[in-house]
């Protein structure tokens, strides 16, 4: 791989986002990008999580802020029932880039089916059938070829 993934992590300061930064600050396929995180929009990683002090990392912003189209990869770890409408948005505003879900959102493709388990419609149904289930070892050829996986909790 000549260059690096230009990768963005939603949801930076909670400890999802903060377990991404620190499992992806040293590998040698990407760059981190873009970090978001509402109520810390405008500081620094290291004044969320100290332990960062050292790294370089861009600072933490709103989600708006980012612009879709510098980035390959997203990784959300925004809390369920707040991704659908912002993975949309992202999709919509680049056609190149994969996300990554790591809420239950786009676990379930069929919209009777999420309403049914979690209470209230989908918001962005027509992206639940193209959501792959993140199970490489059932889905990996899928996993390849799609924008949007649906990573499995942590039943799996």
């Amino acid at each position: 791989m000549d260059s690096k993934l230009r990768i963005g992590i939603l949801g930076a300061s909670g400890y999802t986002g903060g377990e991404l930064v620190r499992l992806l600050l040293r590998h040698p396929h990407v760059e981190i990008k873009a970090l978001t995180a509402d109520r810390h929009a405008g500081q620094t990683m290291t004044a969320v999580f100290p332990q960062f002090a050292g790294f370089e990392l861009p600072k933490l912003v709103k989600i708006e802020e980012i612009d879709a189209n510098a980035l390959d990869f997203v990784f959300c770890g925004l809390p369920h029932g707040t991704t659908q409408t912002v993975i949309k948005n992202l999709l919509a505003a680049s056609a190149k880039l994969k996300i990554a879900d790591l809420s239950a959102d786009f676990r379930l493709q069929d919209p009777v089916m999420y309403e049914k388990w979690y209470g209230h419609a989908h918001l962005a149904p027509e992206l639940q059938g193209e959501a792959v289930y993140g199970l490489a070892e059932i889905y990996r050829e899928q996993i390849k070829k799609t924008r949007l996986v649906a990573v499995p909790g942590c039943f799996p």
